[in-house]
């Protein structure tokens, strides 16, 4: 099975391909240019296993929450490559894929953190052990300089981008989403028959601001 998995949710981007279980991956720092390097980069991937896009059996994106833009990006990029095809296309909420790493973790809560800018995170919390088919049993946002009054207790793992010191946040630090994990995700969901359920959604962690347009 080839199944190609797209993460543009932050500045910090990924791509993974796995065929036949075999994977490879790539992630790099985009900030503000995912439009211009998301799909250079799968095409990359795919000709390195010299693969052709209508090979492709499935396609998994990151759903967010994140950048309005960025994520919009990668749900554009996977609806365009299975639209030939109509082959299936699996949406992954990015907290999910930030505590997914933590799935052994069997009396945690696993607090997934993603920044979201305004100085602020948006927060995804789950119980151990953490599944490919979970959800969040609270999710919101908080200030950074609240993040310890919020999860700090010997109860509470902190994962994901948000959860880096504040130093590092607008710098080139290395990315915290695995590709991996992304497709061990959606592999796991297409043996149960998700990505048949028509179009996904991105996942905001506020309403987007839409401005009124202006009258002639």
């Amino acid at each position: 099975m080839k199944v190609l998995g797209i993460d543009t949710s932050t500045a910090f981007a990924g791509v993974g391909l796995s065929v036949d279980g075999e994977i490879s991956t790539a992630t790099w720092w985009s900030r503000h240019n995912h439009g211009r390097e998301v799909m250079p980069a799968v095409i990359q991937m795919l000709d390195a296993a010299r693969i052709e896009a209508h090979e492709l059996d499935a396609v998994a994106v990151a759903l967010g929450p994140g950048g309005f833009s960025a994520v919009r990006v990668g749900i554009a990029t996977g609806q365009g490559l299975v639209a030939p095809t109509n082959s299936p296309l699996i949406g992954i909420p990015t907290h999910l894929i930030q505590g997914f790493p933590h799935r052994d973790e069997l009396d945690k809560r696993i607090v997934s953190l993603i920044p979201i800018g305004r100085r602020q995170v948006s927060y995804g919390a789950f119980t151990g052990p953490v599944t490919a088919f979970d959800e969040p049993v609270d999710i919101g946002i908080c200030d950074i300089a609240e993040i310890d009054s919020h999860f700090d207790d010997d109860e509470t793992i902190r994962c994901g981008e948000g959860a880096v010191e504040t130093a590092q946040e607008e710098t080139d630090t290395r990315p915290v989403r695995d590709p991996h994990d992304l497709l061990a995700i959606a592999l796991a969901r297409l043996e149960r028959g998700y990505g048949f359920e028509g179009s996904v959604e991105p996942v905001y962690s506020r309403p987007p601001a839409i401005t009124a347009p202006k009258r002639a």
